[in-house]
């Protein structure tokens, strides 16, 4: 929508992990670092942890992409599973027919898949993303794995990237063998500021931007503040920034719009504790199956942040108004905000339900 109006090729603040848009941060260099390191040296269990939207799987997604001569990758996204589940997802993510066997049966043949791969010298890899999901039996279950091995080499290495909680998950005591096992362990952080200025100068450089002073020194800082240094809230501020700016018809955008826009997602309670949310959803999850139910003040709380998104309407309200008389480019800029609002109050909404149904059948 607004690419041209900037002299973009294309989006440059786009959500999903793509790694050409990866910046090495020192933090992201020094996490690959250890992830090579881990690889090269045939390191078995390797754990990566980060804040939520740091860069985790964009930097695995950039580790895959890259040419790995002799070695095979397997990557499960899928972490909500059951322990009697884990080999035939194993199985399943390097092509290996499982029909019809049981898992000791999936054992054996993932293990044959692995001494093959090794007699022709190659190696296998296997990363599980969101690994905090992961239960303490489903851990368990992944650890022996690990006791596949040759006379002096592992067969396979394991890598489990996660949020903060996962470290929290792994001071289990019924993970102790488990722990033991982990060789190489590195954790992702914020960017600075200098690096977040940094961080949105280049990917704007790699969306093909001209001018790298899109955004001025006092949006960056507001930025850099409001995001706390994560990149995934760092590319929602500056798209949010951009389809601002273009309604607006700024060529640069400067600090008012960026307060703007945390004025308006902080009224909606979107923006402003986005992190401590994202953070506290799986504590919250994992809390359930021991029967501790769900808090009457965090349901009372997000019916607050639902109620508040009518705040978020009649400031938009006010915007549409403001635009009703030209009828071009600056419709479509108004229909794309209610689209954004929309995605917001649908996952807003999706939330609370879950908890109230949650918290209905543990009574």
């Amino acid at each position: 929508m607004y690419e041209s109006f900037y002299g973009l090729k294309e989006k440059p603040f786009n959500l999903l992990p793509d790694p050409d848009y990866l910046y090495m941060s020192s933090g992201h260099e020094n996490l690959f670092t250890h992830l090579e390191y881990a690889i090269s040296e045939n390191k078995g269990f390797v754990v990566i942890t980060g804040e939520v939207g740091s860069g985790k799987t964009t930097l695995i997604n950039y580790l895959i992409s890259k040419s790995l001569s002799g070695v095979e990758v397997g990557l499960i996204n899928n972490t909500y599973i059951a322990p009697n589940q884990v080999i035939k997802s194993i199985c399943r993510e390097f092509e290996l027919n499982t029909e019809g066997l049981d898992r000791d049966e999936m054992l054996d043949l993932f293990h044959n898949f692995l001494i093959e791969k090794y007699a022709m010298s190659q190696r296998v890899i296997l990363i599980f993303d969101e690994a905090q999901n992961l239960s303490t039996k489903t851990l368990e279950e992944i650890r022996m794995l690990s006791n596949l091995e040759a006379e002096k080499d592992h067969l396979i290495q394991i890598i489990l990237s996660g949020q903060p909680e996962l470290r929290a998950r792994l001071q289990d005591s019924r993970l102790k063998q488990f722990v033991q096992r982990i060789t190489v362990y590195c954790h992702l952080s914020g960017l600075s500021r200098a690096e977040v200025e940094k961080y949105i100068k280049y990917r704007l450089a790699v969306a093909g931007a001209k001018d790298s002073g899109i955004f001025v020194d006092g949006a960056i800082g507001m930025i850099a503040s409001y995001s706390k240094g994560i990149p995934r809230l760092i590319n929602l501020a500056c798209d949010a920034a951009m389809v601002y700016g273009y309604a607006d018809n700024k060529k640069t955008i400067d600090k008012s719009v960026v307060e703007e826009i945390i004025r308006e997602r902080s009224n909606s309670g979107i923006f402003t504790n986005e992190t401590n949310d994202e953070q506290s959803a799986v504590p919250l999850a994992t809390s359930l199956p021991d029967g501790q139910g769900v808090s009457v003040d965090r349901i009372e709380s997000l019916e607050a942040r639902i109620q508040n998104l009518e705040t978020m309407f009649r400031s938009i309200d006010k915007r549409l108004h403001s635009l009703m008389n030209v009828r071009d480019e600056k419709d479509v800029v108004v229909l794309e905000l209610f689209k954004m609002l929309k995605t917001s109050m649908d996952n807003r909404y999706e939330s609370l339900m879950n908890i109230a149904r949650t918290q209905a059948n543990i009574k």
